[in-house]
């Protein structure tokens, strides 16, 4: 659970800080975050978690909608990778 508080906690100080590689930074962090499982299926849910964590962001800071769009529609990338890959 520290991992997840740690990548939520990432992905909000990166939408704060606005620049223009703040959005490669949020995707590294997603990415590391997931990188910490090794089955298909423990990606699957860490993915949805986290997704789940950005929804509850994004109703407390309205003001991060854009940001968080483009770091769900990574992870909505990643969930489709690991959908196309054979089980």
């Amino acid at each position: 659970m520290e991992q997840l508080a740690q990548s939520i906690r990432a992905l909000n100080r990166f939408a704060g800080e606005a620049p223009s590689g703040a959005i490669l930074q949020a995707e590294a962090a997603v990415d590391a975050y997931v990188s910490n499982f090794h089955d298909r299926a423990d990606k699957v849910v860490a993915l949805d978690i986290l997704l789940r964590d950005l929804a509850r962001l994004r109703l407390r800071a309205p003001e991060l909608d854009a940001f968080l769009d483009v770091v769900e529609g990574h992870i909505d990338d990643l969930h489709r990778d690991l959908a196309r890959r054979p089980s």
